[in-house]
């Protein structure tokens, strides 16, 4: 992701990973300290139980949450491989997410510099149509749940 207060575009590797794990972590900067990957928090669920398949080394996208935004509560689906939130342990995730929230689906896209690959929302029809209508209103795929 994106760490727009040292410039780090979105798939670019940070400058500041060592050997281990976050060479600044003291001092990271607000959007690092903001995100919380739901697999590390134990949120993501498949049958019942949290899946070590869905570790986004494993199954290729990683799971991110915003609470209150305009839209409720968020959850972005980011892919580390291409093609990941469409198949496997992901897509059953994001379907069982859509049924109550906005997901984003952010699609990879192997060249950083040009920016994230496409974005779509699924969900309940309600909330894409509004977030369609808000924000990203250039270019982006919706999928309304109904």
């Amino acid at each position: 992701m994106a760490v727009h207060e040292i410039e780090k575009g979105t798939y670019e590797t940070c400058e500041h990973v060592c050997e281990a794990g976050c060479g600044i972590y003291a001092e990271r900067p607000g959007s690092c300290r903001t995100f919380e990957c739901q697999w590390l928090r134990g949120m993501l669920e498949v049958d019942g139980k949290v899946a070590t398949e869905m570790r986004p080394d494993s199954c290729g996208v990683i799971f991110d949450y915003q609470p209150e935004t305009p839209f409720g509560d968020v959850f972005t689906a980011w892919e580390v491989e291409p093609h990941a939130s469409a198949s496997g342990h992901a897509r059953r995730i994001i379907e069982g997410l859509e049924e109550r929230f906005l997901v984003m689906i952010m699609t990879y896209c192997p060249d950083g510099e040009k920016g994230s690959g496409e974005r779509r929302f699924v969900g309940p029809p309600h909330l894409v149509a509004r977030a369609a209508d808000v924000i990203w209103t250039r270019g982006v795929q919706t999928s309304r749940k109904s």
